[in-house]
Order: C-alpha cells, then structure tokens, then sequence
C-alpha cells in the first residue's frame, strides 16, 4: 500500500472544500492509498510538515490555491530529488493560475481523482536567492494584490475581490530603477511592473504568454514607467490585448537572471501570488524539471 500524504488549505478560495474531505480520502483508501491527513494552521505548514518527513511518502496531494502549492514545491526543493513525491493538486483558490496554465481540472472531483489517476508530468522549478516559485515572480503595480486583498474578501468575490483591489493601486503607482542581466544581455530603465513566469496564466489572464514549463525558459515582461497618458494607454491596451512587443515594453526569455535596484531601494516582490520579500538584489534561476506532477 503506498503512502499518501494530503494537505488541506481550508481558508482557500471560498473554503467550500472541507466538505469533500471525507469523499477525498475514501477514493485514495479504495485505490490503495495509506493517507495522512493535515490541515495546515499557519502560513509555510505544509513545507515543514514535508520537511520533517523526508522519503517517508509516495504521493503529496495539495489541497489549496497558488500559495498552499508554493509551500509544497518548496518542502520537496528541500529533499533530494529521489525523496520526492508525486505532487497532486486539487486548486481551490480564488485564482487558481497554476492548474489554469496546465489545464488541471478545477472541478473538485475530477481534480482529487486525477491527483492520483493523472500521469506524471516533470516541471521546471523557479529559484528565488534561496526561496522557490512554481509559475511566477513578479514586482510591482498590482503585484501585492493578491496577498494584501483580505480574505474574508476573496471568499465572498473571488476573482473580483482582486479586480477592487487593483482599482484601488493605480492611485499609488511606484516605480523601480533597475539593472536586470539576462543571458542575452543588461538592460537598465524605470519600470512600474516585472513579470517572470513559466506558466500561460498570469492574475486570470490566460494565455498572456506562451510559455512551456518543461523548456528551462521564463518568459519575462518588464513595464517602463509611462511619462504620459498617452503612454499609459498604450500599455493598457497592449496588456488587454496580449500583445506584448510594443515601445513600452521588454519581453524575452532567459534561464538566468539578477535584478539590481540602482538606487538601492528595496524591492518588493511576490511569488506565486504571496509575499516574497523586499531586496535590492534578486536573482532568478530556472531548476529544470525538478518536481512530477500528476496531471
């Protein structure tokens, strides 16, 4: 019988989850699964829960939204690599940005089931100094969004609970003067928004890149500060339009690269939709097909 461990987010997405536990655990018992159950209780439990037993399971199912999964992919980055577990995710969060970019089920029961009956799919890991993001690091306007919207919020709107959010920011629009080097080269300007993603989903936009999580490569959109309207209208319009090669803009790909604040302000980033940290240096790898999915 093999080992199974499921973590359970239940403040997630509207939490409505708690009610297929049980439903959950009786399909793993009857396709041969020993499960453990927690129910994470702070933020960063599930990656000590996996830390402190390392080899001991044969499958981790996550139970949760982008952030609960960062705090797995996280513990298993802790393991060697033989240590690690088969990921499933069942994504309950108000986004679920992740699962949308892999075409992972957002139906509970087609998800739990396909956590253990999916095959298994490798994926590149993003290495942030000494932090981990499975899909994306990001700084910048509407960045904090989705940690700093209250949950009680996001439980009652879901998606539009960010939507309010982000009306509120476009009042207090910072911006970054910044180095960036990347494989192919320096770049340095003003920018309002960074984006460094493997995933095709950003913020519920679908499709904005046209990444594949398997080729060593994020893609990144870097945003310069606009010095008009006019400016302003054009980044808009590319964005909702998904055009991203524009005057306003840099976008490529890279498997390395260091972010350098020019004016040694402090950075506030985000990874996988949760607070990362504020520093005035940052560097991003790719961790090529470092964890499995079932998918």
């Amino acid at each position: 019988m093999k080992k199974l461990l499921l973590l359970v987010n239940t403040h997630s997405g509207r939490g409505d989850i708690q009610g297929m536990i049980g439903s959950i655990i009786d399909y793993y018992n009857k396709n041969d699964f020993e499960v453990t159950v927690y129910i994470t209780q702070r933020r960063a439990h599930a990656t000590d829960i996996l830390l402190k037993n390392k080899g001991v399971y044969d499958n981790v199912v996550c139970c949760g939204g982008d952030g609960t999964l960062n705090e797995v992919i996280t513990g298993l980055m802790g393991m060697e690599k033989d240590q690690r577990p088969i990921i499933g995710y069942i994504p309950c969060g108000s986004t679920n940005d992740f699962a949308t970019g892999l075409g992972i089920k957002t139906s509970y029961t087609e998800a739990y089931k396909l956590a253990v009956d999916g095959n298994p799919f490798p994926i590149d890991i993003g290495k942030f100094n000494d932090s981990y993001f499975s899909y994306v690091a990001a700084f910048g306007m509407f960045t904090s969004i989705s940690y700093e919207t209250p949950q009680i919020y996001k439980n009652l709107l879901g998606y539009q609970a960010y939507v309010i959010e982000g009306i509120k920011q476009i009042s207090k629009m910072e911006s970054y003067n910044l180095r960036i080097s990347y494989d192919d080269g320096i770049i340095e300007d003003e920018f309002i928004l960074g984006i460094i993603s493997n995933s095709n989903t950003v913020a519920g936009i679908k499709n904005l890149f046209k990444n594949d999580i398997q080729d060593g490569l994020f893609e990144v959109v870097l945003i310069k500060k606009p010095s008009n309207i006019a400016n302003l209208s054009t980044i808009i319009t590319a964005l909702a339009e998904k055009k991203l090669d524009n005057p306003m803009m840099y976008h490529f790909k890279s498997r390395n690269f260091v972010f350098e604040s020019l004016d040694n302000n402090g950075i506030k980033w985000t990874l996988d939709g949760e607070f990362g940290g504020v520093f005035t240096s940052a560097e991003i790898d790719v961790c090529p097909l470092e964890v499995t999915l079932n998918i």
